[in-house]
């Protein structure tokens, strides 16, 4: 989950935006590849939607393919330019469906950052991301392949 502090980023020159960005940044550059979080996924597809309930815009679906060498940073930035403070983490659901070995899932999430420099909920962003996940694992052959090739000896 990312966490956005009004003490981080680039010091008190900074705007919000520079330090929202900042902190998912670091979020990422921190993350570890998916592989080493989750040694039997192959690959994870993202397949999402965004639904705007107050029509103030129409934002691009999206595809996001995750291999096993790649960053297993599972949060995506809200769409809406000046929504701060908001997004949505999909890691839970992630950690949720993979713990089941389930191979797919889907769901809505609604961001919760704000959109005006009031913090009511007037402003609040409320743009809803429909997922699809689909997991791919390895298959028990080509585990069995990889242990062998390893071996020595063998």
């Amino acid at each position: 989950m990312i966490i956005f502090s009004q003490k981080e980023g680039r010091g008190k020159q900074g705007t919000s935006f520079n330090r929202q960005h900042d902190t998912w940044l670091r979020a990422y550059t921190e993350a570890h590849s998916v592989r080493e979080r989750f040694p039997t996924l192959q690959q994870l597809i993202f397949d999402i939607t965004f639904i705007d309930p107050k029509s103030i815009g129409r934002y691009s679906p999206r595809v996001h393919t995750f291999s096993a060498a790649a960053k297993a940073f599972f949060a995506i930035a809200c769409p809406r330019t000046l929504c701060l403070g908001g997004g949505f983490d999909l890691d839970s659901i992630i950690l949720t469906m993979l713990g089941a070995e389930a191979t797919t899932s889907a769901g809505v999430l609604q961001c919760h950052g704000w959109t005006g420099p009031t913090h009511n909920e007037n402003t609040r962003c409320l743009l809803q991301l429909h997922y699809r996940l689909q997991a791919h694992y390895d298959s028990p052959e080509a585990s069995t392949l990889q242990t062998d090739a390893r071996a020595p000896g063998a």
